[in-house]
């Protein structure tokens, strides 16, 4: 493979050189997530509780891990918050000094958000639907009485569209974006010089993005949605408009070397014969991992579409819970090098939606709220660009079950469905002069940002310098093959 060197957006991203891309590249600090003690969602803090039925478990679970079962990028958001720090309504900087906040009104609401909940893809679905046909087909006697009859409760035809749930996320998303907004008074009307809504080609974004709207203007005024179309939406989808990223890593096995040495482990033939045990099958060597990937997704989506471990998501009751933390970790391999810190492009090439969003920011602009809806191939790598993607060490196959329990890096924290990052824009008006400063929030939780520490809060000026070598990033020059 001949050598292609990425460029570097700054000093978190050293680029490591000559060598094949199946070198992993890792980003050389460790920047950690430190939540802070406010969550604004605390305003409506039940509509984010986790149901009950979230935290059941299978009969044949173990031990081995703990806390609530993760779903990597299928997990739903209202598993969002069981993965954050409790916390309470104040304002303290890292060196224990309040800022006063009451000398502060928020002006301006920029945020990026996943869409919501979605059905599976259309090719997934194919693979779960077929895997049933067989197994109904050929073992139907033997299998578990409630697989015998068992039809998937969607059509395939509603594949990679909106779910009710996930609508139901966004219009959460929306109505609690709206009561912050009414506590500093921004306008509760639609101007589309004041508010910008945002989304890809993608119908679900679409969809996900009508949502919000529901709740956040609940007058349901005629919005002007802006989309670019496709193949010139660099901002949202750099992912997929980027051809060396394209080349070398998403559309390459480099993005899937790990996963394919956890498929191909002892660990991964355990989890397969596991599974067989569970459906009473009979040893068949037909029966392979990407088997038991169909089942765990059949899994994950009745828990992320129903909310219901018991009544729609039979499916779960096949895995113990071991294997349902395993394959968490099997997931977050692939997206680690594809979405993470993994290599240097794939986390530089979302210069362009920092660009954007920090230039919406800026005084003049008018906006009292900028709302972008996307993928989970967009906010990841976003997250990871602004420092708050953990990565003390690089992901391997390899690791143990302890090292995977006590991994930093968790897809499931970062980007469930409807996750979301927001730059909440303050001014503070003090002695004849106003300050802007900046919080940030990762599915509605504030967080602290390297670039900006001590303080519990950011100015532009902090953003502007810290990411100045992402600000000037040449995405075509990077991009070209």
């Amino acid at each position: 493979m001949d050598h292609h060197p990425y460029t570097p957006i700054g000093p978190h991203y050293e680029t490591r050189h000559p060598g094949s891309l199946k070198r992993f590249l890792l980003a050389t600090p460790i920047l950690l997530l430190v939540a802070s003690s406010w969550r604004w969602s605390s305003l409506m803090h039940d509509d984010l509780s986790v149901p009950a039925s979230l935290t059941v478990t299978s009969e044949l679970s173990k031990v081995t891990f703990h806390g609530p079962i993760p779903y990597s990028t299928n997990t739903p958001y209202a598993l969002a918050g069981s993965f954050q720090p409790k916390s309470t309504h104040s304002h303290v900087d890292a060196n224990g000094d309040k800022d006063n906040w009451n000398i502060c009104r928020l002006v301006q609401i920029n945020g990026l958000y996943r869409h919501g909940t979605r059905y599976p893809m259309e090719k997934d679905y194919i693979k779960m639907n077929d895997l049933l046909q067989q197994l109904q087909t050929s073992y139907n006697a033997t299998l578990p009485h409630w697989l015998q009859t068992y039809s998937f409760p969607y059509p395939q035809n509603a594949s990679e569209l909106l779910s009710p749930s996930g609508a139901n996320e966004m219009r959460g998303l929306g109505h609690r974006a709206r009561q912050l907004a009414d506590r500093f008074n921004l306008s509760k009307h639609y101007d589309p010089t004041a508010f910008v809504f945002e989304h890809t080609h993608v119908l679900r974004t679409k969809q996900s993005a009508h949502a919000f709207v529901e709740a956040f203007f609940p007058d349901l005024p005629t919005v002007d949605y802006k989309c670019q179309p496709e193949g010139h939406d660099i901002p949202l989808r750099f992912f997929s408009n980027c051809p060396k990223y394209l080349k070398y890593v998403r559309e390459s096995t480099n993005v899937s070397i790990q996963s394919k040495a956890f498929e191909a482990s002892a660990r991964a033939t355990h989890l397969v014969q596991t599974l067989q045990r569970a459906l009473r099958l009979p040893p068949a060597p037909w029966f392979t991992f990407q088997h038991l990937k169909s089942i765990y997704e059949a899994c994950a989506y009745d828990v992320a579409l129903f909310h219901d471990t018991t009544t729609h998501a039979a499916w779960c009751s096949l895995l113990d819970r071991d294997s349902l933390f395993l394959l968490d970790f099997h997931s977050d391999l692939k997206k680690f090098y594809e979405c993470g810190p993994g290599f240097d492009i794939s986390v530089a090439i979302a210069a362009p939606l920092l660009v954007d969003m920090l230039g919406t920011m800026k005084r003049g602009q008018g906006f009292q709220g900028y709302f972008r809806f996307a993928h989970a191939e967009t906010i990841l790598p976003l997250l990871c660009l602004v420092g708050l993607c953990p990565n003390k060490t690089l992901l391997v196959a390899s690791w143990t079950d302890d090292d995977i329990q006590s991994r930093d890096y968790k897809v499931a924290h970062l980007s469930p469905f409807a996750a979301n990052l927001a730059f909440h824009v303050y001014h503070c008006d003090k002695d004849n002069t106003t300050q802007m400063r900046i919080q940030v929030l990762v599915n509605e939780v504030q967080v602290a940002l390297p670039a900006c520490e001590p303080k519990a809060f950011c100015t532009l000026e902090d953003l502007e310098t810290h990411f100045a070598d992402a600000l000037t990033y040449d995405f075509e020059k990077a991009c070209q093959l």
